[in-house]
């Protein structure tokens, strides 16, 4: 048993308990710096090996890919689809650095920066980079689904839209004997607030010009900003109020090309 992860379940969350800490490409100090973090930085730990902890990539994580695997989309000048199949993520831009995991064909990427026949791209699903045990402690068993980074794919194409057409919302309803839980399945324009009523609330999504719901932030949610997009999730119950419009949970986004 690893000293202070006790009973380790995957994933969990824990905090970086030094200042300055590596995080690494691989599971020893052979392998190259991939991002440093400060004392307190909250770290999601996906797995273990040896006396190394796996851990899913921070936002300030780089990683790249060569450019060649990857197609901008449509109307869009930051995601790009991967067109080549199980796409190696590097820790730099360079065929001889680490490997911080592979990409499936059709998954969709931010690109940040282009050059020299590489795209940076912000972390995806399936990367992961290493941290000592020594460096953490565990702080929940439990890893809020705003903190996971997941596979992005691009949604279905519907037939004939345009801007000036509405776009699709369903909701079901599912009612036990202490609440409703509303399921939701909609299309519409992902925007950010320009008020931000909590701070893990920071995106709407506008059907026909009208805002239609909230969104709950999830990692990559800034990808879509003024795109349409395919968007399915529950509905946080809202007894006070605190809302203008409906709060939805996410539970998967996709681009509508």
């Amino acid at each position: 048993m690893t000293p202070g992860f006790a009973d380790e379940h995957f994933p969990f969350l824990a905090e970086v308990s030094k200042e300055s800490v590596n995080v690494r490409a691989g599971p020893n100090t052979n392998f190259e710096k991939v991002d440093k973090l400060t004392k307190d930085t909250k770290v999601v730990v996906l797995g273990h090996r040896y006396e190394w902890y796996k851990v899913q990539p921070m936002p300030t994580t780089k990683e790249y890919v060569r450019s060649d695997y990857v197609k901008m989309t449509e109307g869009s000048l930051m995601i790009a689809a991967v067109t080549g199949d199980n796409v190696n993520v590097r820790a730099r831009p360079s065929s001889n650095a680490a490997t911080l995991g592979e990409i499936k064909k059709g998954i969709l990427v931010k690109v940040v920066s282009q050059t020299n026949g590489w795209s940076e791209i912000s972390p995806v699903a399936g990367t992961a980079a290493w941290i000592h045990q020594d460096f953490l402690k565990q702080v929940s068993g439990e890893v809020p689904a705003s903190l996971l980074i997941a596979d992005l794919q691009p949604g279905a194409e519907p037939a004939a839209r345009s801007v000036a057409q509405p776009v699709s919302q369903s909701v079901v309803r599912i009612v036990t004997k202490k609440t409703v839980i509303e399921h939701v399945t909609l299309q519409g324009a992902l925007q950010t607030l320009a008020q931000p009523p909590q701070e893990d609330v920071h995106y709407k999504i506008v059907i026909d010009d009208k805002t239609a719901f909230y969104l709950k932030d999830i990692p990559q949610m800034s990808y879509f900003i003024n795109q349409v997009v395919s968007v399915e999730g529950t509905v946080i119950p809202d007894p006070q109020k605190k809302f203008v419009h409906p709060l939805l949970h996410i539970t998967k986004i996709a681009l509508v090309l």
